[in-house]
């Protein structure tokens, strides 16, 4: 296969899953009547359109306990809200939010499978593109969240990087900034790229300058509306009770439901405890791998950030979805399959996709 033609082949994938997913949703039962974009668009997808459409709401009061009296949208980064508004010019606000993630995806795809190809192969880089296109939670793809632009943002860096671009590099993460406050972990990888590999000075200069700007303008933003230089950390600690804490309340959670606990078996709690344990196996054997260090410093940071959240148990298979390093090896084991056997597996994978994903959107009644 010539590279042109991996990448073709990886967008049919993504494409196939896709359309798959979204019509699972449209022919479910569970549906009841329910508009599906207004599925595709629920809960975080609100907020990221409500952005779109009037930009940033003025912070609520603060009440008697020091903090603000209901949710803010600060919290939430600023790039795909305006790449929702790019395309809200001629069509619904949430129509858009489904474009841009499903066109930010196949741009992810598409760059994923390029710096796939040296580390895996072809047959393997397209089966990486299929694994984060199947992965527990990946509807969101198709929904409106931001995944999809992050996954686009990590790949166009990890590429770039890979490639010695390093003012791109810089530039996607710059982007990621912009997106997800994960982009702190896609930043710190580059910086050890930079002196892992120290490259001439016209080349890191531009790159230490430009890419922490994502981050700096996103975090900078929502210290000057709240008046504190922690503002974002502030508002994640206190009105939305997420923050870090190394993975305490997950690992509370997934107690409580052992014969005995304190709440009855949540299905999503449980996908979520079983792609977490998957999750941890693929970072251990990534870095069996000796992967460049990029890929491994971006690898355990993220999955660090996205496990050791407190809170929000049942998104961690979202936040670990555009940890895109950990499909590396198992990619290249499943491409060593028979042609046959590999799609196999494949349409099995799909099924199960698509079943996941009806229950996310149609029956679980919070985010995804």
């Amino acid at each position: 296969m010539t590279a042109r033609r991996t990448v073709g082949i990886s967008l049919a994938v993504f494409v196939l899953v896709r359309v798959a997913q979204i019509a699972g949703v449209v022919l479910a039962p569970q549906r009841n009547g329910r508009p599906t974009l207004d599925l595709l668009t629920k809960a975080d997808a609100k907020w990221y359109i409500g952005i779109a459409q009037y930009g940033y709401a003025p912070p609520p009061p603060i009440g008697a306990d020091g903090v603000y009296t209901k949710l803010p949208d600060l919290a939430f980064f600023p790039l795909y809200p305006a790449t929702i508004k790019v395309f809200s010019w001629a069509v619904d606000p949430r129509l858009a939010a489904v474009l841009a993630a499903l066109v930010a995806g196949a741009v992810a795809a598409v760059l994923m499978t390029l710096w796939a190809i040296p580390r895996t192969g072809e047959v393997g880089a397209v089966t990486v593109v299929a694994v984060w296109s199947l992965w527990p939670s990946s509807v969101v793809l198709s929904m409106g969240y931001s995944e999809a632009l992050f996954s686009a943002t990590v790949a166009g860096c990890l590429l770039a990087l890979q490639r010695r671009a390093w003012v791109w590099a810089a530039f996607a993460c710059a982007l990621a900034g912009l997106t997800r406050p994960v982009g702190a972990a896609l930043l710190v990888a580059l910086v050890a790229a930079l002196l892992v590999r120290r490259p001439p000075m016209r080349s890191w200069l531009p790159a230490v300058v430009v890419a922490p700007l994502g981050l700096i303008v996103s975090l900078g933003h929502v210290a000057v509306v709240t008046g504190r230089w922690d503002g974002w950390f502030w508002l994640e600690r206190t009105v939305w009770k997420s923050g870090f804490d190394g993975g305490i309340s997950f690992v509370s959670a997934m107690r409580s439901m052992l014969p005995g606990g304190t709440v009855p078996v949540i299905p999503t709690w449980v996908a979520s405890g079983a792609t977490v344990a998957v999750a941890l196996a693929l970072l251990v054997w990534l870095l069996l791998s000796r992967p460049p260090v990029e890929e491994w410093v971006f690898a355990v940071l993220a999955f660090t950030m996205g496990v050791g959240g407190s809170n929000y148990i049942h998104c961690k298979p979202r936040f670990l979805l555009p940890v895109l390093p950990l499909w590396l090896a198992p990619s290249r084991a499943l491409a060593r399959l028979p042609r046959a056997a590999l799609v196999l597996l494949g349409v099995v994978a799909l099924g199960l996709s698509v079943w996941w994903s009806v229950y996310l959107l149609a029956v679980w009644p919070r985010s995804v």
